[in-house]
């Protein structure tokens, strides 16, 4: 166990190094100086913060919904907050196009519209929920596509990159972004024994004292105000909530206590990769990162599936 944690802060500082040198022109992070130094310190280290966190948080999420539906393709954008979020995200772009600010405050506001709506049904169980947040989702898309067909056309390309994952005009502070992954893991690690429990079942976890129903709310809660603030501060990126937590799973084994700072910790490297290359396959233009995620998402989550076949 101990080499498998040696090996993941490897990775990490491996990873941070290299998304500190990557771009359209490779820099020497351990040797800039001059204007190379501003652009790594001032302009690439800010992102790389901000990815980490935002991969972490969405991966955390990941791990917490799969456990709470019980279903194992849960993924952070399950239950209709992203679709709420674009939503809110386009309708703030009508009002000020010109503004990042409305934009991520439409986002923000949208999230909790769509967290407020699933928690009415939050204690109609696992499925019934799940089935709530499918239709939610469906509605929100539909949303969605009305207020793109209204958005004026230099504001189209502005949402659809948003939409597909924007790391390079975040409105959040990164003080904030690192704060709240600290304070989601904690929450996670606080609730991980009763997660262990959940995992056997809601009949043997109530059998073993925990209340199923408070921890269920709790969350979904949780879970919905992190994919909120990741959605916020990114836009909508695909494949880290989903197949990190699988990954760290199969290295880390089943203990939520070993899983969550995995997960929070493997999500921030995949997508701190993400971005790096973004930044480099077609530079000097750049990619959205759920397009990078999706590719290297893909090919993992199959590999897990066949995996894990008997």
């Amino acid at each position: 166990m101990i080499f498998k944690w040696t090996l993941t802060f490897i990775t990490l500082m491996g990873v941070f190094l290299l998304g500190l040198g990557m771009g359209d022109q490779w820099i020497n992070p351990l040797n800039a100086s001059g204007q190379d130094a501003m652009i790594v310190w001032e302009l690439r280290l800010p992102r790389l913060l901000t990815a980490f966190a935002v991969g972490g948080l969405l991966a955390l999420a990941g791990a917490w919904f799969q456990v709470l539906l019980g279903n194992p393709l849960a993924e952070p954008y399950v239950l209709g907050v992203a679709g709420s979020a674009s939503a809110g995200a386009v309708a703030g772009l009508m009002l000020m196009p010109d503004s990042t600010w409305v934009m991520s405050a439409g986002a923000f506001m949208g999230a909790w519209l769509g967290i407020v709506c699933i928690m009415f049904f939050s204690n109609l169980g696992a499925n019934r929920m799940l089935l709530a947040g499918v239709v939610l989702a469906s509605f929100w898309s539909a949303i969605l596509a009305l207020l793109l067909a209204l958005l004026p056309a230099q504001g189209l390309f502005r949402a659809f990159s948003w939409m597909m994952g924007d790391l390079s005009h975040s409105d959040l502070p990164i003080p904030l972004l690192l704060l709240a992954w600290v304070v989601a893991l904690a929450c996670g690690l606080l609730l991980s024994r009763s997660l262990d429990m959940l995992l056997l079942g809601e009949r043997h976890a109530e059998a073993l004292g925990v209340d199923v129903k408070r921890l269920r709310q709790r969350l979904l809660l949780l879970a919905s105000v992190v994919t909120a603030l990741a959605v916020t501060a990114a836009g909508t990126i695909g494949f880290v909530g989903l197949i990190v937590p699988h990954l760290m799973r199969l290295l880390f084994g089943s203990l939520h206590a070993l899983v969550l700072p995995a997960s929070a910790i493997g999500g921030g490297i995949l997508l701190m990769l993400a971005d790096a290359m973004a930044r480099t396959v077609i530079a000097p233009a750049e990619l959205p990162v759920g397009i990078l995620t999706a590719m290297l998402g893909v090919p993992v989550f199959l590999f897990l599936l066949v995996k894990r076949c008997p």
